[in-house]
């Protein structure tokens, strides 16, 4: 039980080390920047972490066209992504609407249906990495949404 939370306490316990010891980043020789940081998914919930004894991470590029769509889809384990190119639009089946800008993060939103589309008049690049579980799909494709329910 203990053996899938190990990188995550080596995660903690570096960045204690770092947080005691150092207030530049790898010593000054690079520039970080935060991104994004919170405790919660786009929509709101808790992220939680897949317990399984068989953990995978998976990172895929996603490239639509101005106009394109995801499809209706959701994620039954956390993702979370960065837009490298473009600007993606993500309804949820409530109707909500999320925008991610070039230069922003997503974190996914888990086991709620939700449709991605490229707004941009240019093509969308979006690179995602989910922590899942081997065996287990990171993205499942549900039904299209009425535009009618979905608002």
């Amino acid at each position: 039980m203990i053996k899938p939370l190990l990188p995550l306490f080596m995660v903690i316990g570096s960045t204690v080390t770092y947080a005691a010891s150092d207030d530049k980043p790898y010593g000054g020789r690079l520039q970080v920047e935060t991104v994004k940081e919170q405790s919660v998914t786009d929509d709101g919930k808790p992220i939680q972490y897949p317990l399984t004894e068989h953990p995978q991470v998976k990172t895929l590029r996603i490239k639509t066209l101005p106009g394109g769509e995801t499809g209706w889809h959701y994620h039954p384990l956390p993702g979370y992504g960065f837009v490298l190119a473009g600007t993606m639009e993500v309804t949820l089946e409530n109707g909500r609407k999320n925008r991610y800008e070039t230069g922003e993060a997503i974190y996914e939103i888990v086991k709620i249906p939700h449709n991605g589309r490229c707004v941009s008049t240019t093509p969308c690049d979006v690179i995602v990495t989910f922590t899942s579980a081997e065996g287990v799909p990171v993205t499942v494709m549900v039904p299209p949404m009425e535009e009618s329910s979905a608002l």
